[in-house]
């Protein structure tokens, strides 16, 4: 349920105990002695309000625990988006092509865990955060990054099958300056998008 809901139940219910403890003890005659009147009066409020101090204790542990758990699912995003952007800057500023293939498998992680963290907290920590825009654009320029890096593998791959020479050849080639040039740009789109994706994420906090 939600949390100002409950808020407001908590609060009519001591309201509610306030009327009947002032109806029963102060209006009406279902006690007739003044002393059993105040020590009525003071057994109702006192239970009423530690039931109420009980019942906003919970909702507050229940609230600090959601809010915990929505904070370590913010900082998950956040490792996973932030090494996606490390490992290309890293791979665009060498000199040499690294492995392509590790740098594939790690962007291939980084999205797989992305992916992951939205489909289970979509329903509870973040709901509905999966059908936002800004979900939506972060994950598909993730997944173009994705794709043109695995396009460029083609073609390294391909060059080294061609020998030393065309290998050597390949690191001026127009081809590593178009993968450079396309993901340069994706970067750069993922820079601003990431931004409005972590903005979705406070939100809930």
């Amino acid at each position: 349920m939600n949390y100002r809901i409950e808020k407001v139940l908590a609060f009519l219910f001591l309201l509610v105990v306030l009327l009947l403890t002032w109806y029963l003890f102060l209006i009406d005659d279902f006690v007739i002695e003044s002393e059993e009147r105040i020590t009525g009066v003071f057994a109702s409020l006192a239970m009423g309000f530690g039931i109420f101090q009980f019942w906003l204790n919970e909702l507050n542990t229940d609230r600090r625990k959601l809010y915990d758990m929505r904070y370590e699912s913010y900082k998950e995003f956040v490792l996973q988006i932030e090494r996606i952007s490390e490992s290309m800057h890293i791979e665009m500023t060498g000199d040499e092509v690294g492995s392509i293939h590790n740098l594939l498998s790690r962007l291939m992680n980084h999205l797989d865990r992305i992916n992951s963290t939205i489909a289970m907290s979509s329903d509870f920590l973040f709901p509905g955060l999966h059908l936002s825009p800004e979900t939506k654009s972060m994950v598909s320029i993730v997944g173009n990054i994705l794709t043109r890096t695995n396009e460029f593998r083609l073609k390294v791959e391909k060059a080294n099958r061609e020998g030393k020479d065309i290998a050597r050849d390949f690191m001026h080639s127009h081809d590593r300056m178009h993968w450079h040039n396309e993901i340069r740009e994706l970067l750069n789109e993922l820079h601003t998008s990431k931004h409005d994706f972590y903005r979705l994420l406070r939100n809930y906090l």
